[in-house]
């Protein structure tokens, strides 16, 4: 009788903790990174009244022999918060306790503000600094340290090296001088006059001229610079006078005498400002009616500009312009390199490039013997020397000249500016990385995970924290690599493991054991009391 009383207490109170076991569950429902725990029973020992074929035993009840924590992966919840990372696979986060590394999977970490990543409880994250000295040792547990990321670092300047041009030069492209023709004819006669024909003797002469009698002679220069003159008529002057005294006006710019009309023709190809106006002179006597004077031929160069921005040692950026010109000679372009500030070119600054009858590039020189670009940044950095690249390679065409619209370009330099730190990311190996202002993307530091041979083993400290212990066995530091099937997930949680579904089978499942054990308490107490009124 006695013992079914201690058999109904013994499930009572083995429920009850599984009870407690199963509440816990649910009030962590929604904690992150929380694993939820199971109870475990067994029969307590049996004990034995006699044998005869089979030995005859009662058992003494129930016990509990385990309370383990269920380490079965969570779902994600994404939170877009950088800094919160969950963990796809076995392992652990590890945090600096002071004396003790501890390890949870709750990954709701933040910057503080001396720039170490911490949890809620100020614990730091574990994990390796991409320091040269981390980079050659390996990343194992004698360098671990707390990851802290100065948010003030910058990024060192780069000194430019290498230019890679890439593009087409128009082969269609044509140089040419500009040319200004007289609106109409000078005729004798009704003839076309020539260089020798007496200025009076013109048919546009309606009064004659005489001695003193002036035609202005007025316009611009090809570079733009402003043209006055005065031709003065002496008797017996020839058109040829008249050539003479615009010839002697004009810098550049050379006059002659075309079928009867008078054309002013750069000297040099290329684009220009040139103009030309003759008119009679007000106190003149005579007077002749010239024509205003037609742009015939505009004067164009065949040029491609691209531009480059440079840095020299100290960070500094520098505009360099590459202007191409299409040459008399077919398939040959020369080149010279500018600036646009108070920099100085040193050498290399001009060359040549040849293209074959397929329009592909053969040579790319430079003048003068050079064989780079050399720049003086004039600002106390160091003296710039610069390779410069035309040819094909990985990911460019280089230079070309077909009969298509001029796209040359610069395609890259490698230099770059200081660059201050602008954003972090955190990639599915642990690897935290900076991207700076310039451009540049660095490797800061990287998160250590810890595995555990018995993670039932582990003590549970609260707040999500847990702590080795004889049976789970010291941790194991691991680095994430292209091999690990674990994986971290920046901008997600971990999310409870637990569950609802079946914690409320299982509460229901308690429930009933508890009030079976109470009522074998209740039906033995019964029986007690019939026993005790047996005496009377």
């Amino acid at each position: 009788m006695l013992r079914s009383l201690l058999s109904g207490v013994s499930g009572l109170r083995n429920h009850q903790m599984r009870m407690d076991v199963i509440g816990n569950n649910i009030a962590n429902i929604n904690t992150v990174g929380f694993k939820g725990g199971r109870l475990n029973f067994s029969e307590a020992l049996s004990q034995t009244i006699g044998t005869y074929l089979n030995p005859m035993q009662i058992g003494l009840g129930m016990k509990t022999t385990s309370i383990e924590n269920l380490f079965s992966q969570g779902s994600l919840e994404q939170t877009g918060v950088l800094t919160d990372m969950a963990i796809e696979g076995d392992g652990f986060f590890v945090l600096n306790a002071g004396e003790v590394r501890v390890l949870t999977r709750a990954g709701q970490f933040f910057f503080d503000a001396d720039g170490k990543l911490v949890n809620h409880r100020g614990l730091a994250v574990q994990g390796w600094m991409m320091t040269d000295q981390n980079k050659s040792l390996g990343f194992g547990t004698g360098n671990l340290s707390d990851i802290s990321i100065d948010m003030n670092m910058v990024s060192e300047p780069k000194e430019t090296k290498n230019i890679w041009l890439s593009g087409n030069l128009n082969a269609g492209l044509k140089t040419t001088n500009e040319v200004w023709t007289l609106g109409s004819a000078l005729t004798i006669g009704g003839a076309n006059a020539d260089a020798t024909t007496d200025l009076n003797s013109l048919d546009q002469v309606s009064t004659p001229l005489v001695a003193g009698d002036t035609i202005e002679i007025s316009g611009t220069n090809p570079d733009g610079s402003t043209v006055t003159a005065t031709y003065t008529y002496t008797a017996g002057d020839t058109v040829q006078d008249l050539l003479d005294a615009i010839n002697a006006a004009f810098s550049g710019a050379t006059a002659t005498i075309e079928n009867g009309k008078i054309v002013l023709t750069d000297t040099e190809a290329g684009e220009s400002s040139t103009t030309i106006r003759l008119t009679n002179g007000i106190a003149n006597t005579g007077r002749i009616d010239i024509a205003n004077f037609v742009n015939t031929v505009a004067g164009e160069t065949g040029k491609a500009k691209a531009s480059a921005v440079v840095y020299d040692s100290l960070g500094a950026s520098h505009n360099v312009i590459l202007e191409f010109t299409k040459a008399a000679t077919a398939n040959e372009w020369t080149w010279v390199a500018k600036t646009t500030g108070d920099e100085k070119i040193l050498a290399g600054g001009s060359g040549r490039a040849t293209f074959n009858e397929a329009g592909m590039l053969t040579s790319f020189t430079f003048d003068d013997g050079d064989t780079q670009l050399q720049l003086d940044p004039k600002n106390g950095a160091d003296i710039m020397t610069i390779d410069l690249h035309s040819e094909s390679g990985e990911g460019r065409m280089g230079l070309t000249q077909f009969d298509s619209l001029s796209t040359l370009s610069v395609k890259e330099q490698d230099g770059r500016a200081v660059g201050r730190l602008v954003s972090l990311t955190i990639d599915n190996k642990g690897v935290i990385n900076g991207t700076f202002s310039n451009g540049e993307n660095m490797s800061l530091a990287k998160i250590a995970l810890a595995q555990v041979p018995n993670k039932g083993g582990l003590i549970q400290l609260g707040e999500g924290l847990y702590q080795t212990s004889v049976a789970s066995g010291a941790e194991q530091i691991v680095e994430l690599d292209d091999k690990s099937i674990t994986s971290i997930v920046s901008g997600a949680l971990e999310m409870s493991n637990v569950d609802v579904s079946k914690e409320f089978t299982d509460m229901i499942t308690t429930q009933r054991g508890f009030e079976a054990s109470a009522r074998v308490i209740t039906t033995a107490d019964q029986m007690l009391d019939e026993l005790i009124r047996l005496k009377r």
